[in-house]
């Protein structure tokens, strides 16, 4: 007698599949078919267990042993079942030891969509091995979705409503398991999950997935997957109720764009709001709550939760870098100077070759993600013979679109610098320069202070002319592009590559700070800091042009300590002609920190000949 069974294996799936109805056996004992029941099988069963002509014991120590071609699958099933893997205990084969290994095997298949497959045991001569043959079948596959949605989305499709046609349109369009796509349970679990936040994360916040069936053919292979959604109705921003505002005032969260009231509820507008808050200088805990309700759905309240920064901080740090030594500093941060919210920002670091002082001050945001700020420099460089002295002050305007930050600034510079031309005299020269500037970074990366994958490309225009208070008229051009390959599951491979050059009738006028010199840890490594420009004398000046390029191959050998190895090659010139590229090649060591690696290479300069650490290590406390 031939019936219909409906196996629940996965949840909402169900299997379908024609069999003869047969007596339960003894899976130790071969199993007796005829060729048309063994081609109708759909149920996976033990077909054979052969043990040559003696009777089996059952309880023996044996090992087991997986035979299956699809590699993917088979450590699917040893990663699943203890008994199966490569590194698996001696088991005591019993009839009951036989079922569930059977049903394991079957269900764990049966996920990736093979529901017919077929088992075989075979045990050998002395009882020491079993061997489990697997032959998954035919994988299953989507032969049709089928939508039931319900709510004010399908009353506003019926209704002719364009963007609500547009919006199922595209959820049909975008559902991850279409019709020909192979059945993996995972896959069908996340397209339900992709779907309703597709749903909620625009208007529909209350959308739900009332019920979902997958149906299996087991004799064709394929699959029906039938869902019914209710949208629910549409919602639209209410007030925002903000709790934890003690220190700064109320106006300062409008500052950051808050969604509009009467606009249509985004999840996307939200988090992109949090982040705004998370990652300005004032709060250090930001968290929303949303409840959706439909009487509540015109108007429906954002909850925000604070934690405010502390208004002052006071640091004192130590470190070393091998480009200027050994430093001391004090970092000063009063973000509500005045009680006006102004963010300054201020710090005093002395170094061995190198003297800096600054104080900025950060306005309070803008619209469309604006940031402000102005602030004062001076600073005292002594290196490769060349002693510079400047003191700047300037303004500034960031906007940020997405990925794209954008720069423009005014900067006025008066620099002083001193040159040993290793004769007993020094040359001493001056310059001031008003300079106009403008700027671009885009990034996208995995991760922005320790990148494994992606790409960050800068591009800086700076100007100025004599009419406007500087010794020399000069437009200046740098651009600078990485690149970030992930190898393996730890691995990666960094490209740079960056152009500079300064578009003037001469050098003469222009501040150090606005010509190129290269060389040092994180330019052409195996040279000195800065030592990489025009010679004079002992000394070393800036030069019109730089070009610089570098492969690095960075390996993660746990999860804080990484080797690299690395080619450095560039050079900073008067002119194009005279660019000489020089090469370094090293090793080195990375240490994950909060803050980003630090890095210690060791890089030998093929042009001097000679080997150079860089190191550079920073303690805060």
């Amino acid at each position: 007698m031939v019936s219909m069974l409906v196996l629940g294996l996965l949840g909402d799936i169900s299997v379908y599949a024609k069999q003869a109805q047969q007596p339960l056996q003894d899976p130790t004992k071969p199993t007796q078919k005829s060729a048309s029941t063994q081609t109708q099988e759909v149920n996976p069963t033990v077909e054979s267990l052969k043990v040559g002509n003696v009777p089996m014991p059952v309880a023996r120590l044996t090992r087991v042993y997986l035979q299956l071609d699809q590699s993917a699958l088979s450590d699917l099933l040893e990663e699943h079942i203890p008994a199966l893997a490569s590194n698996a205990e001696t088991q005591v084969v019993t009839p009951g030891f036989l079922r569930k290994l059977q049903n394991d095997v079957s269900s764990i298949l049966a996920t990736e969509g093979y529901f017919s497959p077929i088992i075989q045991l075979e045990k050998n001569s002395d009882e020491t091995r079993l061997e489990v043959r697997v032959d998954p079948g035919t994988r299953t596959q989507i032969k049709e979705v089928i939508f039931n949605l319900s709510g004010s989305l399908m009353a506003d499709v019926h209704a002719g409503v364009a963007a609500a046609v547009e919006r199922h349109k595209h959820l049909v369009q975008e559902w991850g398991l279409p019709r020909g796509a192979p059945f993996r349970q995972s896959d069908w679990s996340q397209s339900k999950i992709d779907m309703l936040e597709n749903l909620r994360s625009l208007s529909y916040a209350g959308a739900t997935l009332v019920d979902s069936r997958a149906s299996i053919d087991a004799e064709t292979n394929s699959a029906v997957l039938e869902l019914d959604i209710d949208s629910g109705a549409a919602y639209f921003f209410g007030d925002l109720q903000v709790t934890g505002l003690e220190r700064y005032p109320l106006w300062l969260i409008d500052r950051f764009n808050p969604p509009k009231k009467g606009d249509p509820y985004s999840s996307t507008r939200l988090l992109d709001f949090q982040r705004a808050l998370q990652n300005s200088a004032y709060f250090s805990t930001v968290s929303f709550n949303v409840e959706p309700e439909e009487s509540k759905a015109q108007a429906l309240p954002i909850e925000l939760s604070l934690v405010e920064r502390q208004t002052r901080d006071l640091i004192f740090g130590t470190g070393y870098s091998s480009s200027t030594g050994f430093r001391t500093e004090v970092n000063y941060r009063d973000r509500n100077i005045g009680n006006r919210v102004w963010d300054l920002r201020g710090a005093i670091r002395l170094e061995q070759k190198r003297q800096l002082s600054y104080a900025d001050i950060f306005l309070p945001p803008q619209d469309q993600n604006r940031l402000d700020s102005f602030g004062f420099l001076f600073d005292r460089l002594n290196v490769e013979g060349l002693l510079q002295t400047r003191a700047a002050v300037g303004v500034k305007r960031t906007t940020t679109h997405g990925k794209l930050e954008q720069s423009l600034g005014i900067n006025y510079t008066q620099e002083q610098v001193v040159e040993n031309d290793g004769r007993s005299t020094e040359s001493q020269r001056k310059s001031r320069a008003l300079v106009g500037s403008v700027g671009w970074i885009w990034r996208d990366v995995d991760d922005l202070f320790a990148p494994r994958k992606g790409q960050r490309a800068q591009l800086d225009l700076a100007f100025s002319d004599k009419a406007l208070i500087s010794d020399q008229r000069f437009v200046r051009l740098y651009t600078k592009y990485q690149y970030w390959f992930p190898v393996g599951q730890r691995d990666s491979i960094l490209l740079r590559t960056e152009f500079g050059k300064v578009f003037s009738n001469g050098d003469g006028g222009i501040p150090e700070n606005y010509l190129f010199r290269t060389g040092g840890s994180t330019t052409v490594r195996g040279y000195a800091y800065q030592s990489l420009g025009v010679k004079s004398g002992e000394a070393v000046r800036g030069g019109q042009v730089m070009a610089a390029s570098s492969i690095e191959y960075v390996h993660w050998r746990d999860g804080n300590l990484g080797v690299a190895a690395f080619v450095d090659v560039g050079d900073a010139a008067k002119d194009w002609r005279s660019l000489d590229s020089k090469q370094g090649i090293g090793l080195g060591a990375r240490i994950k920190t909060p803050a980003g690696p630090i890095a210690l290479d060791l890089a030998y300069g093929r042009q001097v000949k000679k080997f150079r650490l860089d190191i550079s290590i920073a303690i805060a406390f």
